[in-house]
């Protein structure tokens, strides 16, 4: 079963220039997440680099308007009915600042 898991210390070359690439959209405090890693390396060597970006792009996009508690790893991971209902709504300010 340990063949299946990708080992991305093992994947040299171009890969990891892609990869690294891929990581710049990740949010700041998840970049060390291997889990995280290893699902990004999956979707690059299924789908390719755009697809991967536009995935990535399109999941941070609602993790941050979600304000999700957990990871982003686990965002990606969890079901949208779950996600739904972990999703922490934020008030809208009663009193929007002035216009100018």
């Amino acid at each position: 079963m340990t063949e299946k898991v990708i080992a991305l210390e093992k994947r040299d070359g171009p890969f990891q220039a892609v990869l690294q690439r891929v990581m710049r959209m990740v949010p700041g405090q998840e970049k060390g997440d291997k889990q995280l890693q290893r699902l990004l390396a999956f979707r690059l060597q299924v789908d390719g680099e755009a697809e991967t970006i536009e995935y990535l792009m399109r999941h941070v996009r609602d993790y941050i308007q979600c304000n999700f508690a957990g990871s982003l790893y686990t965002f990606l991971t969890t079901t949208d009915r779950a996600k739904e209902e972990a999703c922490v709504s934020v008030p809208l300010d009663p009193n929007p600042p002035d216009t100018a």
